[in-house]
């Protein structure tokens, strides 16, 4: 298993280079001027040019991405062109409060998609299935934007029985920071349920119809030992990778997140820094993120051979 981990970590670094190129060229090639917009209204041809030249900006592209990779190679990830703060004390301060909201959301949607995937394939073609079914429909075709409002406005400002925004840090108040994370993780948790069920469902579909499980109840075994032990675990392999894919789509789903309920992660760091023009936070922020995503499709390959014992690490 070592020498498999160790292999796919060096097959990462190409990876990482070419997404460290797309990273800095595309950002390079956002309209507008960061040196004008960070001087606003006091912008003057000479100042412009004294602070594109403070910034390296006047520097060929490719002069300033070679000086960039170096510096992320020797730990620093640049400085924000705002506060004159590191990139990386931004992300050390933003990046516990979007795990938090990943975390709590995953864990919603996976408690919540589970019984109902599995309930709809060994109920197929029933009441139970189409009811189940349609309320997933249901879920997938909601926004997430209006479901926070939603939420916000019925838990929030009718029923006051949670907050509307704002975060504090579990270490600080445990309980106000599981009572504040409550709407922002349903929102998310609610977004990532339904396509989760629906690919439990037809997992689950296509491993009762094997030979195995027909055996497993020719033998007489109850459907609980029959769901459990020998259809759950094999369905389970395809919806690890389904749940390690879905880190994107929960990256996307947390700048709206945390935008509507104030919360101060790193998506909503994401988005100040583009419409501020903020290069090194954008190219900083997005690397990093890019980072932690290669390395969790690493850990989800990792997963399957303990999901199922025929796969082996090899060559």
């Amino acid at each position: 298993m070592t020498v498999y981990i160790i292999r796919r970590v060096l097959g990462i670094l190409p990876v990482l280079f070419l997404i460290s190129v797309i990273v800095f060229v595309l950002t390079a090639l956002i309209p507008g001027d960061p040196a004008t917009v960070i001087l606003g209204t006091m912008a003057t041809p000479e100042r412009v040019a004294a602070t594109r030249a403070r910034l390296g900006l006047d520097q060929p592209i490719y002069v300033r991405y070679i000086l960039w990779l170096i510096a992320i190679i020797q730990g620093d990830l640049g400085t924000s062109v705002l506060d004159q703060q590191s990139v990386m004390v931004h992300l050390q301060r933003t990046i516990p409060v979007t795990l938090e909201l990943m975390i709590l959301s995953m864990l919603f949607a996976i408690v919540t998609a589970l019984p109902i995937g599995v309930l709809a394939a060994i109920r197929r073609g029933t009441l139970m299935d189409r009811f189940l079914m349609t309320f997933v429909l249901i879920g997938v075709s909601i926004p997430g934007f209006w479901l926070g409002l939603m939420l916000i406005l019925v838990f929030a400002v009718r029923l006051r029985l949670l907050p509307p925004s704002g975060y504090v840090s579990f270490t600080t108040a445990p309980w106000q920071n599981l009572t504040g994370m409550i709407l922002p993780s349903l929102t998310l948790g609610i977004y990532l349920a339904p396509p989760l069920a629906r690919f439990v469902r037809s997992g689950m579909l296509e491993v009762l119809g094997q030979e195995y499980i027909r055996t497993a109840w020719s033998k007489g075994l109850n459907e609980y030992r029959v769901i459990s032990r020998h259809a759950l675990k094999n369905a389970l392999i395809p919806v690890v990778t389904f749940v390690g894919l879905q880190v994107g789509s929960i990256l996307a789903g947390a700048i709206v997140t945390e935008e509507i309920f104030g919360l101060p992660g790193t998506g909503r760091l994401a988005m100040s820094s583009i419409l501020s023009r903020d290069y090194p936070m954008i190219q900083g922020v997005v690397l990093f993120v890019a980072m932690g995503y290669t390395f969790l499709n690493l850990i989800v390959d990792v997963l399957y051979a303990f999901l199922n014992p025929r796969i082996r690490f090899g060559g």
